[in-house]
């Protein structure tokens, strides 16, 4: 009788959510650099989309929707986390924290029987994080340059953001399409770890809530 082949590892993807797709394919790009381990496949949908009005209002349907089709969207894959992302649009204040720790306490009670979870709430939106990497834009655009004085800021307190950023690169004129590229060329440049020299408290809470993942590769 021949023996039964033994089979493989079963694959596992992290799932993320949000309201843009170029922000979570920012987040493609940012989570295996953060991720604690060999970081399993990230996958992005397109829906549901969350965003934060809609999240402060009726947050909890919301997160059952999101985990019935990041379910569905992992396939024949074990369901490794679950990452939504929300711009704040709002600088990080003492509203910040009661914002992140209502969102956060609900997405753990929704998907802790079947996966991690971490909120990407980024203030004001997640230009400031990308400014967190100055290198990256000049090789994404080679006139593009952030002055000194924009890395040694805090970031989170940046009002508009995107704004902010585009007047600061001036031509090109930076669009939000523009963003996957920026954050892949700062993964690939070795820029992107859990505490970069600028400062942006709500990138180091994401960081922070991802790392104490369980490494589940």
């Amino acid at each position: 009788m021949s023996p039964k082949p033994v089979r493989g590892r079963q694959r596992s993807v992290i799932v993320v959510a949000g309201e843009d797709p170029n922000d979570c394919k920012v987040l493609q790009h940012l989570i295996p650099a953060l991720y604690p381990g060999a970081c399993p496949e990230v996958k992005f949908m397109r829906k549901p989309v969350i965003r934060l009005a809609r999240a402060q209002a009726r947050l909890s349907p919301r997160l059952q929707e999101i985990k019935r089709f990041a379910q569905g969207h992992a396939d024949t894959a074990r369901l490794a986390g679950v990452v939504i992302h929300v711009d704040l649009d709002a600088v990080t204040d003492e509203n910040y924290d009661s914002v992140r720790r209502r969102i956060t306490e609900e997405m753990r009670a929704t998907f802790k029987e079947c996966c991690p979870s971490a909120l990407a709430l980024s203030a004001y939106e997640m230009e400031a994080w990308l400014m967190l990497f100055p290198e990256a834009f000049p090789k994404v655009k080679p006139g593009w340059q952030l002055k000194e004085a924009e890395r040694r800021r805090d970031l989170g307190q940046i009002m508009k953001a995107k704004e902010h950023l585009t007047k600061s690169l001036g031509k090109p004129p930076y669009s939000e399409s523009h963003a996957p590229k920026i954050m892949e060329e700062a993964v690939k440049g070795g820029y992107v770890t859990a505490r970069p020299a600028g400062n942006n408290r709500s990138f180091r809470d994401f960081a922070e809530e991802l790392a104490d993942w369980k490494k589940t590769a």
